[in-house]
């Protein structure tokens, strides 16, 4: 088994994209980031990029974007994440987090401890990965999907406030100007949705926030708590979902494991769960030691 540094995303995805595209639903996350950085949608510092191989076959991969955001793993057996960490202390390279398959990232987290003393961790997101090919609308539809516009910016201000409250309440970047800025995205790409009641008032919100190759991730998803508990937030879910498969497209989207509420509902609608994703912060020296 060996690994390689790769110099470049263009590198990185000669190396590594048939891999990505066995597993492309679970592995979006890191698909979709390296799509971003191939079509200079940002630009990256100090990126670090990594193919692991074994018997000349690629069996795992990791890229870091940032120096301040995440290492993200595939899948890989313990023996590669201990090769990987072994060149990260040797070129230096600093992780302030890590992002990836349940299993692995654990075990990366365990070594990298081991390897740097006195390092803290935190959990950031712990998350099941589903997948949907066929829609199981719910038997009665409470509303009709639409795409969001400009002539929508007031209500898109209101859910997303409420979404990034539910969901994001510490964060202290969840500011007006972030709203604006989310919005403007999703506008901007033509990626976001709102259900419409019969009386055309929008009473739920999603979109689409990650494309990979053959993929769509649905996140966003939220209703206000006076529409809740009418079905509104597994109709958009399905209907959206729906959109995408009648594209010709794979729909996919992740769940805090936490939430019961939507570890049950999605399911409801055709989606099956193919792995847990856990984000793991480190937090520098231990307090106890």
């Amino acid at each position: 088994m060996k690994i390689l540094k790769l110099n470049s995303i263009t590198d990185f995805f000669i190396t590594n994209e048939a891999l990505l595209l066995k597993n492309e639903s679970f592995n979006n996350l890191m698909l979709g980031l390296a799509i971003s950085l191939r079509d200079q949608k940002f630009i990256p510092q100090n990126p670090v990029f990594y193919s692991i191989q074994s018997n000349n076959e690629k069996i795992a991969c990791a890229l870091i974007s940032d120096k301040n955001r995440p290492l993200m793993l595939t899948s890989m057996p313990d023996i590669a994440v201990e090769l990987l960490i072994k060149n990260l202390i040797e070129n230096k390279i600093e992780i302030t987090a890590v992002i990836g398959d349940e299993l692995t990232t654990n075990y990366f987290k365990d070594q990298w401890i081991l390897a740097n003393k006195n390092l803290n961790f935190k959990i950031n997101t712990h998350l099941g990965v589903y997948e949907c090919s066929e829609v199981i609308m719910p038997k009665q539809v409470s509303g009709k999907l639409i795409m969001a516009s400009n002539e929508h910016k007031k209500i898109l201000r209101v859910f997303i406030k409420g979404f990034l409250k539910d969901f994001c309440p510490e964060d202290p970047e969840n500011d007006d100007e972030t709203i604006e800025a989310i919005m403007n995205h999703h506008l901007d790409l033509s990626c976001i949705y709102l259900l419409q009641n019969e009386d055309n008032e929008p009473v739920s919100m999603a979109a689409i926030i990650r494309s990979t190759t053959n993929t769509d991730t649905v996140g966003f998803v939220y209703t206000p708590d006076d529409y809740r508990g009418k079905g509104h937030g597994s109709s958009i879910v399905a209907l959206l979902s729906d959109k995408i498969i009648k594209e010709g497209r794979i729909a996919n989207l992740f769940t805090d494991l936490t939430n019961s509420t939507t570890n049950t509902i999605y399911p409801k609608v055709g989606y099956r769960k193919i792995g847990q994703n856990i984000h793991y912060d480190f937090l520098g020296l231990c307090q106890n030691l």
